[in-house]
């Protein structure tokens, strides 16, 4: 059952007594003691997030705040003398892929409004990393309705810092090229950039390439009939950031090439630009292939 964007999970067992929440439906008496609910995000106000990348390899440090709507009503009259209730409260925070090292967070009740006399307090808060990388902070409230109609819990407000250990961020793929144009000399035989490219300074025409990361050659494989292949992989500060493969061949690198030939290289296959997320940190599979044409006449 949603409710002002609630999400309910039940127990198995059903009992028709219950809780109205929200004003859209009676809460099974079942969960009243300990329903879960999942707070939509668009219900989060004050959001905020800062990143901080420490000094250890690929360990960030996140800090999160906001403001949680959770207007829930409890309805006194439904039971005889009151009723008290432990609700825990979900909100997916972000997205990651890594593992939680440690984390420091505490919520703290907002603002109660309502014409019975009860009492409402936070019990306990936990930040959890699962497997499908949503990071998801819970919320134990303490909730005891007195006599009279309704109450209603506004907000509540968070405050999480984690420590997370992403996953490496990677760009990898093969550069070839034909057998019949070339042959291989002295490795290595390109360089292997991510670049960003930015729009030109005030008064000038061309824009900026800024290189991020830079990357390495593997070994040359000569098993294909037809291509040399030699794969790469470019490592660095590439998380968060959107960035395009660039592939210069080395002159030096090659030999049986016709005098004056041309050397590039174009993509082949996969994405361009690429964009590095903390869900998708490693993007495999953007090839390209070295070619031999001939200088301009």
């Amino acid at each position: 059952m949603a409710a002002a964007g609630l999400w309910f999970v039940q127990p198995a067992h059903q009992h028709y007594r219950g809780r109205l929440v929200a004003g859209r439906g009676l809460l099974p008496r079942s969960e009243i003691d300990d329903m879960t609910l999942w707070l939509d995000d668009k219900y989060i106000s004050s959001k905020q997030k800062v990143s901080v990348l420490t000094a250890e390899p690929n360990t960030w440090l996140f800090i999160y705040s906001g403001l949680a709507g959770i207007q829930e009503q409890d309805e006194a009259g439904v039971f005889t003398g009151g009723h008290a209730s432990n609700p825990t409260i979900n909100i997916k925070l972000d997205s990651l892929a890594g593992e939680l090292l440690e984390y420091a967070s505490t919520s703290s009740l907002a603002d109660i409004s309502g014409s019975a006399v009860g009492q409402w307090a936070t019990l306990s808060d936990s930040l959890a990393l699962h497997d499908n990388g949503d990071l998801v902070l819970s919320t134990e409230l303490r909730v005891f309705t007195g006599g009279g109609d309704y109450e209603v819990l506004g907000h509540y407000s968070y405050y999480v810092s984690a420590k997370v250990r992403l996953e490496a961020a990677w760009i990898s793929g093969t550069v070839r090229w034909s057998k019949a144009l070339a042959q291989p000399a002295n490795p290595p035989f390109f360089t292997a950039s991510a670049v960003t490219h930015l729009p030109p300074p005030p008064g000038s025409l061309a824009g900026i390439t800024q290189t991020e990361a830079t990357g390495t050659n593997g070994g040359l494989d000569s098993s294909d009939p037809n291509y040399y292949r030699v794969p790469y992989t470019i490592t660095g500060a590439l998380l968060g950031k959107t960035v395009s493969v660039e592939i210069d061949p080395i002159r030096t690198a090659f030999s049986g090439f016709a005098m004056g030939a041309l050397i590039g290289a174009k993509q082949i296959n996969g994405p361009d630009p690429i964009a590095i997320g903390n869900l998708n940190p490693q993007v495999t599979g953007v090839d390209f292939e070295i070619t031999f044409g001939q200088a301009p006449r």
